[in-house]
């Protein structure tokens, strides 16, 4: 499981750092996946087979939007290395599609590692600026079966 929020920044060849503390459970490889939010995910091998299988792969291909959500989540994965130093590539159309220009935020999201702009995460993920409350009232609903 990968927990806490860390700030880094990406050097001029696309590496970023993953910290020690969420590097521990990625072991040498990982897959690179863009994130719906503009954002890149970080998975291990098994997590992200687990995604796919779970959330992607079981809608009916008949389904447009079932096969284009496919085709966005297998052709923009990328099997990726982690270096001696921890840092990994960041190919050159996923730090475009994420909008980081240096600065990242990268956050232990339990499953998985995303990596955010410094800018995007400040607008829409601070916890300074995030209604937590209202976030736990709207999800009671999946709770309650509603």
């Amino acid at each position: 499981m990968f927990f806490g929020t860390y700030l880094n920044s990406i050097d001029d060849k696309g590496r970023c750092m993953i910290p020690a503390k969420l590097r521990y459970g990625l072991g040498d490889d990982c897959i690179l996946t863009l994130g719906p939010d503009k954002n890149i995910r970080v998975y291990t091998e098994d997590e992200h087979d687990r995604f796919l299988r779970e959330h992607i792969l079981n809608r009916p291909m008949e389904d447009k939007n079932a096969r284009l959500l496919q085709d966005f989540y297998t052709s923009n994965a990328q099997r990726c290395s982690i270096d001696k130093q921890g840092r990994i590539n960041l190919p050159s159309i996923f730090i475009d599609y994420a909008g980081i220009l240096k600065d990242t935020v990268t956050v232990g999201n339990a499953d998985h590692i995303s990596i955010w702009s410094r800018e995007r995460y400040d607008a829409e993920r601070n916890p300074l600026t995030v209604d937590v409350g209202a976030l736990f009232a709207e999800m009671l609903k999946y709770a309650d079966g509603q």
